[in-house]
């Protein structure tokens, strides 16, 4: 059963707390047998840090997109207020710079304005201790098959996580 996602789908994160890398791989290749994208399918054994991020969301796709509304307008204002149309290279490089320069501002803003999920202490924990953390990206329709797999594959806890990314 391999469900098509959208833009508009909402999605939600389940996530498997695993004692050790051995069970949360072969988790991970149970949710695959299961039908679920590899795209959809994370797992963290080395990196307390990025384990507390599992299940939360962060704004770094609109902080990017901002960053380079931005950088446009900038580009924008310095070419009429600066006459810089005379010399179109210069003016060309220069936008690239600016505009790419913002967005990625943009995108480390967005990123560091996340919101942890309110189990991240626990797969912090986890990932600290020697175990693993696997988190799947599912709809409505798929929460109960993906925590079902998680729990079959020896996943000592099993939570439905508020948010949609799985890192």
């Amino acid at each position: 059963m391999t469900a098509t996602t959208s833009s508009t789908t909402p999605l939600h994160t389940i996530v498997g707390i695993f004692g050790n890398d051995r069970t949360a791989l072969e988790a991970v290749r149970s949710l695959d047998a299961a039908g679920f994208e590899a795209s959809r399918v994370q797992m963290v054994g080395d990196d307390p840090s990025r384990a507390a991020e599992m299940g939360g969301k962060t704004f770094a796709s609109q902080g990017f997109v901002a960053g380079a509304i931005v950088g446009l307008i900038v580009t924008a204002v310095f070419t009429i207020m600066g006459n810089l149309q005379v010399n179109p290279v210069g003016l060309v490089i220069g936008g690239i710079g600016v505009v790419g320069g913002l967005a990625v501002i943009g995108l480390v803003i967005g990123r560091t304005i996340g919101r942890h999920a309110p189990d991240a202490h626990a797969f912090e924990g986890a990932v600290r201790h020697g175990g693993a953390v696997v988190s799947v990206q599912c709809t409505a329709a798929e929460r109960d098959l993906a925590a079902r797999v998680l729990d079959g594959a020896g996943a000592t806890s099993v939570r439905d996580e508020a948010g949609p990314e799985a890192l």
